[in-house]
């Protein structure tokens, strides 16, 4: 299993990041003009969410980000209990059209 995009450059002593998942999620998480001093990592459109390795996740806060066509809500809610198990403190979500919504612990459906 490998980890996604991006995370390769999250540093272990990092306290956050964010995940960037969506159709373009891609293009938001190479701008280099947003959030310029926050680690970045993404989900790629349609990715298996299982097909990547998220230990490096673990005691970091993570906000998630959707942009362009985003995932399902199912996905979404997929998606933060595998870094959740994987041991984030917490995952808030920045979603439009989503509740801003902050899951810490074990998430049921």
């Amino acid at each position: 299993m490998k980890q996604p995009p991006y995370a390769k450059n999250i540093p272990t002593d990092a306290t956050c990041f964010a995940l960037c998942t969506g159709s373009e999620s891609w293009d938001r998480a190479k701008n280099t003009g947003w959030l310029t001093s926050t680690p970045k990592t993404i989900l790629p459109f349609k990715d298996s969410i299982d097909s990547y390795k998220w230990s490096f996740a673990q005691n970091k806060e993570v906000v998630l980000f959707s942009n362009g066509t985003p995932e399902t809500h199912e996905r979404l809610m997929e998606l933060t209990r595998a870094v959740l198990s994987h041991g984030a403190k917490f995952v808030l979500w920045c979603i439009a059209g989503q509740p801003m919504n902050k899951f810490s612990g074990v998430v049921s459906e």
